[in-house]
């Protein structure tokens, strides 16, 4: 019987690669770019596994794969480019059974999949697909579920020889999911656009006004919680050393434009 693999990614180029090749493999493939369509065509087709995207529009695939797991035990492989130990905990913590980050190569991802179909081949068979899900609508795969909070999971591991920075970024991601709350839900809830509080996940503080900082930080910090102190510090110290070269680069150009001027005179 030839297994039916559902591909979940927004991106179209890499939805076609893996199409063609996993093809190749003699594997039945259905690709969809939207996560919650991803949710209704998981309960209509039945696969017997799914590749999901973690960073998608609308709904995480930490999000989709959690509530796969409210109704199925189809196996998951989280496919993405984030390889830090809290993206890999708060997978496999969802439901995940592997996490593969990008690049990777189809030998890999091949070895993966035939693990993961050999592990979960005695709930795969006839007789248990009537168990998976008692439900014929997406709205079975909606109830909500606690996660346990998993911020601390983000603390860096001791090192022997200097103490690393706590990477706060992920802390409020991992809170976030750990609610339930989507990048979009927040945004409504906050009145702050998503691609702020995502540059907040990705510490990606460039990305914020510098004028809209600190209250993108105080805003979602009350909406989920949390503690900002830390991030208003990690916030500040990146930003103080490219303060201290722009005014550097500032200060060159105006002082070639005054050499050019004397040397013209």
């Amino acid at each position: 019987m030839t297994t039916r693999i559902l591909v979940v990614d927004d991106e179209p180029a890499i939805g076609k690669l893996l199409i063609y090749q996993l093809a190749e493999f003699g594997y039945q493939v259905s690709y969809i770019q939207n996560g919650l369509l991803a949710l209704q065509r998981m309960l209509a087709e039945r696969p017997d596994l799914v590749l999901l995207d973690v960073m998608m529009p609308l709904i995480s695939g930490w999000e989709v794969c959690r509530q796969i797991r409210t109704c199925s035990t189809v196996p998951v492989i989280m496919l993405t480019a984030k390889s830090a130990d809290v993206d890999i905990v708060t997978g496999l913590s969802v439901g995940a059974d592997d996490y593969l980050t990008k690049p990777f190569s189809m030998a890999q991802l091949h070895a993966r999949i035939e693990a993961v179909l050999r592990r979960s081949a005695p709930a795969r068979n006839p007789g248990s697909l009537a168990a998976r899900s008692d439900a014929n609508s997406a709205d079975a795969v909606a109830p909500y579920i606690e996660l346990p909070l998993m911020a601390e999971l983000s603390e860096p591991a001791p090192d022997a020889h200097a103490r690393q920075p706590v990477r706060t970024g992920p802390q409020v991601r991992a809170a976030r999911l750990a609610r339930g709350y989507t990048l979009h839900q927040a945004e409504r809830e906050c009145n702050v656009r998503w691609e702020f509080l995502q540059a907040i996940e990705q510490e990606n503080w460039d990305y914020i006004p510098r004028h809209e900082l600190h209250q993108t930080i105080s805003t979602y910090g009350e909406y989920l919680h949390l503690e900002t102190s830390a991030l208003y510090e990690q916030a500040h110290a990146y930003s103080r050393p490219r303060t201290a070269m722009r005014y550097a680069v500032i200060f060159i150009v105006v002082l070639a434009v005054v050499m050019i001027g004397l040397y013209l005179l």
